[in-house]
């Protein structure tokens, strides 16, 4: 087997066609999985109106930690609040500013990242200088035999503007975060380490408080 890295397929993101009814089992493995965590952790999300600067701060919590933090806009006169839902960039932005963002770009960051553009901008490729091919070249830097601790690619560095990179977005679903989770999984190290999990946990998040705004703008 060589030792050569190779980039990230749209067979390691996505669980291969061929195997249909086994992709299937695995999104759900996936879903029920997260769904689990979710209610273990007892998701709590908190938000924070700052008037004066006309934006509210919004921020996901599980457990004590800080899972995504998104700043948006204060809906005014005659605006809906579903205005303010949080866009797949904006959640990979938050993953970068949360204690996953000081971690080394791996592989399944790589995969989760791949996921996520491809949902943001319905392509079905790695956009060229995109937020996807960064994170793939940084995962296979820091793979480089020798390569000091400091030296390596943070996920801080690769994700802290990627909703200015995206060349198309939207926002995030349930839908968005499960295909997140199934690449993260699929490319995680043998031996766990959560190597994409803050990425599919920051999209996680932005699925859940867009899912909670919807539910209020329909009841209002």
């Amino acid at each position: 087997m060589s030792d050569q890295s190779q980039p990230v397929r749209t067979g390691d993101v996505y669980p291969p066609s061929a195997a249909a009814h086994d992709a299937r089992r695995q999104r759900d493995e996936v879903l029920t999985t997260h769904d689990d965590q979710q209610q273990k952790r007892e998701l709590r999300v908190t938000e924070t109106d700052e008037p004066h600067a006309g934006r509210r701060v919004v921020t996901a919590t599980a457990g004590g930690q800080v899972m995504a933090q998104f700043t948006v806009p204060v809906p005014g006169a005659g605006v809906e609040e579903a205005t303010d839902a949080v866009t797949i960039g904006e959640a990979l932005q938050a993953a970068a500013q949360t204690s996953a963002g000081e971690r080394p770009v791996d592989l399944a960051d790589a995969a989760a990242v791949q996921a996520a553009e491809t949902r943001a901008t319905g392509l079905g490729g790695v956009v060229p200088g995109g937020v996807a091919a960064a994170a793939q070249q940084a995962a296979e830097t820091n793979m480089r035999p020798g390569l000091a601790e400091e030296e390596k690619v943070r996920l801080r560095d690769v994700l802290g503007s990627a909703a200015a990179v995206l060349p198309a977005n939207k926002v995030a679903t349930r839908e968005d975060a499960v295909a997140v989770a199934t690449a993260a999984k699929r490319n995680a190290p043998a031996g766990g380490g959560g190597g994409g999990k803050g990425v599919a946990d920051a999209v996680a998040a932005a699925a859940d408080m867009n899912e909670k705004r919807m539910t209020r703008t329909r009841q209002a």
